[in-house]
């Protein structure tokens, strides 16, 4: 094999276990090229989560490859004895019978590969993008995923140089320092978008300074941290407009639960609000108290009754923008102006029902 020849074999080896490296699916713990044996016959070795391993063999020509050669590669691959599995990975034109009448000797031999390093190339290119929407980040720009693949590529055969058993989670890694470095956007999506606020009721209350009569509002909140990484919330704000005033509502406290307990009381023994961390796999819950922000555009006295839009935001830390949380109407009748003297609270629900039903 002339020289050339070697580096193109080499060159679809490496495309090869990248391919296989991005599949989301696979729980593939480790993996080496090149690894260090007596006998030479493994290129690829994959170690799993379940404790079984797979050493894999390729082969590639721009010939066809015949049974007689296939069968006897497989024998020399299943007598190394290097792992529990074993399969044979062709790259280039076969004869008919390999595919009829394999596996041979118990290896497995998977459907050929293209020899085309380009084409190889750009099936990485595409398949990227499924791996990391399997974990939570978003479609990347395709100049971005092909400078990481070819990054990717880059670190696999340096690997391969020295035989080093390479980690998925140095892998994932990889990826990872590459698309915070280009990219970090589609990382902060990831850290987010298994987060959840949930959202039911908001509370009118009463104002500390019964001249200002505009409503201060509670809302009991739930965090949900679906994801595998904790979560911080640096901010809540709470847009309420209707035709005729727009209000903006910021967080003042948390304060406590406390059915049938004044309103001025639960007030007093809250605390400022501040970032919280929500840990991966769990759940927060706070009842947040809005005031009304005090700045010109925005209304701050009292609420004239009538149908209202309110709107949820939350701001993350991994995140540079508020994101919605949820959108609904509430309506305030002439029976909830009587917080504002009672001491008391009120409750509304927030409630998207009536706009679903109304499709039926």
């Amino acid at each position: 094999m002339g020289g050339r020849e070697a580096i193109r074999g080499f060159a679809v080896q490496t495309l090869i276990c990248l391919l296989d490296s991005l599949w989301a699916d696979e729980q593939w713990a480790a993996v080496t090229l090149e690894p260090d044996s007596d006998n030479d016959k493994v290129d690829i070795y994959w170690e799993y989560a379940d404790g079984s391993t797979c050493a894999q063999q390729v082969k590639s020509s721009k010939n066809q490859i015949g049974k007689g050669d296939v069968v006897a590669w497989c024998k020399e691959l299943k007598d190394s004895r290097a792992a529990v599995k074993y399969q044979l990975i062709l790259a280039g034109p076969i004869s008919a019978s390999v595919l009829d009448e394999a596996p041979f000797d118990g290896v497995g031999v998977p459907t050929p590969t293209s020899m085309d390093t380009l084409a190889l190339l750009d099936q990485a290119i595409t398949k990227v993008d499924r791996y990391l929407t399997a974990k939570s980040i978003d479609p990347l720009p395709l100049p971005l995923r092909e400078s990481l693949i070819y990054e990717l590529v880059a670190r696999m055969l340096q690997a391969a140089i020295s035989g080093k058993r390479m980690p998925r989670e140095e892998f994932d890694g990889w990826l990872l320092s590459g698309i915070t470095a280009s990219y970090p956007y589609a990382v902060s999506q990831r850290l987010t978008s298994n987060c959840a606020v949930l959202w039911s009721v908001v509370e009118i209350a009463g104002p500390v300074q019964l001249s200002d009569r505009a409503f201060e509002l509670v809302l009991p909140l739930t965090v949900v941290n679906g994801g595998a990484s904790t979560a911080i919330v640096e901010m809540f704000l709470l847009r309420v407009w209707s035709p005729t005033r727009e209000m903006r509502y910021r967080p003042e406290s948390v304060i406590p639960e406390k059915p049938g307990e004044e309103y001025a009381t639960r007030r007093r023994l809250g605390y400022p609000f501040g970032d919280f961390a929500i840990a991966p796999q769990s759940s927060v819950q706070q009842s947040v108290l809005f005031v009304p922000v005090q700045r010109p555009g925005y209304e701050a006295n009292e609420w004239p009754f009538g149908d209202y839009q309110v709107e949820l935001f939350v701001k993350y830390a991994a995140q540079e923008t508020l994101c919605s949380v949820k959108k609904a109407t509430i309506t305030i009748r002439m029976d909830d102006f009587s917080v504002l003297t009672s001491g008391q609270t009120r409750s509304i629900a927030v409630s998207n029902l009536e706009k679903y039903l109304s499709l039926l």
